[in-house]
């Protein structure tokens, strides 16, 4: 039988694949992507709502993420047996704005400044479960990037 406490542990889940370098869009890491376009477009965090999805054919970078992350959350809802209607909200944010006191926890990241992804899931009973993890990022850059040679990826 599941347990909402459950929520805990996917809402870590999610954090730690969005942070990860296999988050690749076209091949390159979606969170220096996401950095570029929060700077081309005046914006310091950026959230994807898991769970109100609006059907899109386009397959920009924002619409790939948010279909991706929100099928993760329903496949880990199947697999830990959580029933679906227990989750009222999900969100993802990235946030280029993090204070930098806590980044000194990823000494051996990258180079780039300071980022904090956060995972918020609100259950039935509004009870809230998040994660957070902070890391470093630059904006992409083909130039200074390696592509990723996976063969599946967008």
């Amino acid at each position: 039988m599941a347990r909402r406490r459950e929520l805990q542990g996917i809402a870590n889940a999610l954090t730690g694949s969005f942070v990860s370098r296999n988050n690749d869009f076209k091949g390159y890491w979606s969170i220096g992507q996401l950095k570029s376009l929060a700077i081309n477009n005046g914006l310091t965090s950026i959230t994807f709502s898991l769970s109100t999805l609006k059907i899109s054919t386009v397959c920009d970078l924002l619409s790939f993420i948010t279909h991706h992350y929100a099928d993760m959350l329903e496949s880990l809802l199947i697999k830990q047996q959580v029933p679906e209607r227990w989750v009222k909200e999900a969100n993802i944010t990235i946030d280029f704005n993090a204070d930098a006191e806590h980044i000194q926890l990823h000494e051996c990241s990258t180079a780039g400044e300071p980022f904090q992804c956060s995972c918020q899931i609100i259950d039935d009973n509004f009870r809230n479960y998040s994660s957070i993890i902070y890391g470093l990022c630059a904006p992409h850059s083909a130039a200074k990037e390696l592509k990723s040679t996976r063969k599946f990826t967008l």
